[in-house]
């Protein structure tokens, strides 16, 4: 009896695993082993008691209620032993419902150089915190965050240019890992990139002209200590520095923690807690385009020097393979002077994953904004996810 249970058992579960290898190999892409093509695809819809668009701090946040394409993203990653490569073109469904694209990153990377280096080169998010570098089938959440948005680009930071990065040589515990970068690039502009509009309100400063634009140098120094299988500790520090819209300069600072737990350790599977936190702060020289009158003479009225800081907090609860649940809080100062309000946002998150891989998931989010000055905001949101393709993205 014993026996016949144990085959029914296993039967039971060679049948329950058959459909996710299947389902896991028709995904494994890849030209020879060296090229890995990859399609991701994003759609959201939902209701907001405010404007969609004006609630919207990140350029591929939902912009409107009825369920639109967020993002359909083709990539392709190239790997060979001292040279990688990764492209991925954006396609998105604006505030009107037209459609529009852009590429978003086109870049190559020399690796195994010895001492620990990598050169990248491109068009690539840069290195900056823990969430620049990510797209959005990265994203834990909906939309993007409000201090990466506010001080970085609605899309993030994006470079054209060249980053140097090294993975230091501590001698410490095998369980260490630290990397320090250096990037130098300009930042393309985007063409949904637009100032909002303030009806009734003079606003001496264009918002967008505060963002890093030319010349940009960044930095990043990351550790990371693996305590043991279990547990491990994560933090980083960024800088980002140049001459932004106005012609003068704008520094950004960044400082972030994450402490991550998985109840099975190096194995896959599991429960898991993610907890991250990360803090902003900007420092930006303006002028206006009033700066010079007749006679060429700078009018400093039209001048200043503005500070700005934010900061947000989630935490990723991974109850099985199929279920997760997250909670974030994130706060914004505002610069009068640019039109920027004080903000401070709440996002509960539901996620169910359809598969073991977790490459079809529906997610549902609410929203609690409150603008000083304005009415408090809500909105609910679903988003639909689906990924094809290679998993091994270069990054």
């Amino acid at each position: 009896m014993l026996a016949l249970s144990a085959l029914l058992l296993a039967n039971s579960q060679t049948i329950q695993a058959a459909p996710a290898e299947d389902w896991a190999k028709f995904n494994d892409w890849n030209l020879g082993n060296l090229l890995f093509p990859s399609l991701h695809f994003h759609g959201v819809g939902g209701f907001s008691t405010g404007d969609t668009e004006e609630l919207a701090s990140g350029g591929h946040d939902p912009k409107r209620d009825p369920f639109s394409v967020q993002a359909l993203e083709p990539g392709l990653s190239l790997r060979t032993k001292y040279f990688e490569a990764f492209s991925n073109y954006l396609f998105y469904q604006d505030a009107t419902g037209d459609w529009d694209g852009e590429l978003e990153e086109a870049f190559g990377k020399i690796t195994n150089i010895p001492g620990g280096f990598e050169i990248k080169g491109g068009r690539y998010l840069t290195r900056f915190g823990a969430l620049n570098d990510k797209h959005i089938h990265a994203w834990d959440f909906v939309d993007a965050e409000l201090a990466n948005t506010r001080m970085l680009g609605e899309d993030g930071l994006l470079l054209e240019g060249a980053e140097l990065s090294w993975t230091l040589p501590l001698g410490l515990d095998p369980e260490w890992v630290s990397v320090a970068s250096l990037g130098y690039g300009n930042a393309p502009a985007h063409d949904h990139e637009e100032g909002h509009e303030h009806e009734g309100e003079e606003i001496p400063h264009e918002a967008d002209g505060a963002f890093v634009a030319d010349d940009v140098v960044t930095a990043r120094l990351m550790a990371r200590n693996r305590i043991n299988d279990f547990h491990s500790v994560t933090a980083g520090t960024s800088w980002a520095g140049g001459t932004n819209g106005f012609g003068r300069d704008t520094n950004v600072f960044g400082i972030d923690v994450e402490y991550q737990w998985r109840e099975n350790g190096l194995e896959q599977g599991g429960r898991a807690f993610r907890w991250r936190t990360e803090y902003l702060w900007r420092d930006v020289d303006a002028f206006s385009e009033h700066d010079d009158d007749d006679d060429g003479v700078i009018d400093e009225t039209f001048a200043g020097n503005y500070d700005e800081d934010g900061i947000h907090t989630h935490a990723i609860m991974t109850w099985c393979q199929h279920f997760d649940s997250g909670l974030r809080v994130a706060w914004l100062g505002g610069v009068d002077d640019f039109g920027q309000a004080e903000r401070f946002r709440v996002s509960p998150s539901l996620t169910w994953w359809l598969d073991s891989a977790r490459r079809v998931g529906l997610r549902t989010q609410y929203n609690f904004d409150s603008i000083s000055g304005e009415d408090d905001e809500q909105s609910l949101w679903f988003q639909v996810n689906i990924a094809l393709g290679s998993n091994n993205e270069v990054r």
